[in-house]
């Protein structure tokens, strides 16, 4: 008796066990698919953007000024902006590359630039406390 419940239990078990991989192939299946999409690529670019942005703005700045080395420092104001700049597209054309990788359309380079107006506008925002 002992016997045939063990078996029983452990043929749920399995199929318990194979319905749920079925299932994680499926959902993995979906989100291949729904990766693929623009919809999809311009929405993970636009918030690698803002994480980004809030990055620099965190590590960049004190207070509201500009926090550079000492030999960048004592730079111009429009010197210490093209400073930024640089580095602004720099992180952000990090971030595009890892997120979408290489296309063979312009897609990257256009959320390139897409993200590096954002984040300087978001940043000049930020240093003129709008």
């Amino acid at each position: 008796m002992k016997i045939k419940t063990q078996k029983k239990n452990m043929q749920r078990s399995l199929k318990l066990k194979q319905a749920e991989a079925n299932a994680r192939r499926k959902v993995a299946k979906n989100w291949e698919l729904l990766a693929t999409t623009a919809k999809y690529k311009f929405a993970s670019t636009k918030q690698a953007c803002r994480d980004i942005t809030s990055l620099i703005i965190d590590e960049c700045f004190d207070g509201i000024l500009l926090d550079l080395n000492e030999r960048s420092s004592s730079k111009s104001y429009n010197v210490q902006k093209r400073i930024l700049r640089r580095i602004v597209e720099k992180r952000q054309a990090q971030s595009i590359h890892r997120t979408l990788g290489r296309t063979h359309d312009r897609f990257s380079n256009h959320m390139e630039h897409y993200s590096i107006s954002r984040s300087v506008k978001a940043i000049n925002n930020y240093r003129l406390c709008v």
